[in-house]
C-alpha cells in the first residue's frame, strides 16, 4: 500500500499524478513490446545454436576419425613429430558488433599447416589437419551465437523485470495515489456544498 498521505490532495497534484500514470502505462506498453520482440528473436536463435552444435560435433568427429586413421598408418610418435613442424599462427580480429554489443570476429591465419615431410606422414594426417582448419570458422560462429544467446537472455530478463515492476508495483501505486487524491477532493467538494447549503438555509431564516 503506497504512502498516499505524503501527497498533497490538490488538483495540481492530481493532474501531475495522472500524467505520471499515463507515462508509466506508455512505458509499460513499450517495454512489453520490446520483450515480445526479444523473445521472438530468442527462440530461432536457440534453434540455430542447437543446429550449429550438431554441425560442429559432426565435423569434430570426422576430424578426430581422420587422426585415428593416420595413427593406424604411422605410429603416434611419428604423427606427433609431424605436428611439431606445423607453423600456423591463428588470431582473431573484431570486425563489428551486434545490437546487443556481441563482438563479431574474423579468423586470421598465417603459415602453412602441411609443412612436414612426407616420409613419416600420410594422407589421412593431411585430411585431419585440413578438416580441423575447416572446423575453426564453425566453432567461432557457434561461440558468437552462444554469447548472443546469453546477452539476449539477460536483456529479456532485464526487460521482464521492468515490465513486472511497472505492472505490479509502480502503476498500482500511482493509481492508488490518484484514487486517494480524487477521494479527498470529492470529500472537500461535498463539504463545500454542504456548507453553502447551510449558509443559504441560515440566510433564508
Amino acid at each position: 500500500m503506497p504512502r498516499t498521505v505524503q501527497f498533497n490532495p490538490t488538483r495540481m497534484e492530481l493532474l501531475q499524478q495522472k500524467k505520471r500514470l499515463q507515462a508509466a502505462k506508455r512505458a509499460h506498453d513499450l517495454l512489453e513490446d520490446k520483450r515480445n520482440e526479444l523473445i521472438q528473436r530468442f527462440l530461432p536463435l536457440i534453434k540455430q545454436v542447437r543446429n550449429l552444435r550438431d554441425e560442429v560435433r559432426e565435423k569434430l568427429r570426422k576430424s578426430y576419425l581422420d587422426f585415428q586413421y593416420a595413427k593406424m598408418i604411422n605410429s603416434e610418435k611419428q604423427i606427433e613429430g609431424c605436428l611439431m613442424w606445423t607453423q600456423v599462427k591463428t588470431s582473431l580480429e573484431i570486425v563489428s558488433y551486434t545490437p546487443l554489443k556481441t563482438p563479431q570476429f574474423k579468423i586470421v591465419s598465417e603459415g602453412e599447416p602441411l609443412c612436414y615431410g612426407f616420409y613419416e606422414s600420410n594422407w589421412e594426417l593431411d585430411k585431419g589437419i585440413k578438416s580441423f582448419a575447416k572446423v575453426l570458422p564453425s566453432l567461432l560462429k557457434l561461440a558468437q551465437k552462444e554469447e548472443e544467446v546469453k546477452r539476449l537472455a539477460k536483456e529479456i530478463d532485464w526487460t521482464r523485470r521492468r515490465v513486472n515492476a511497472l505492472e505490479y508495483i509502480f502503476i498500482p501505486q500511482i493509481e492508488q495515489v490518484v484514487k486517494y487524491i480524487t477521494m479527498k477532493l470529492e470529500e472537500r467538494e461535498r463539504a463545500h456544498i454542504i456548507n453553502i447549503m447551510k449558509v443559504k438555509e441560515l440566510m433564508g431564516k
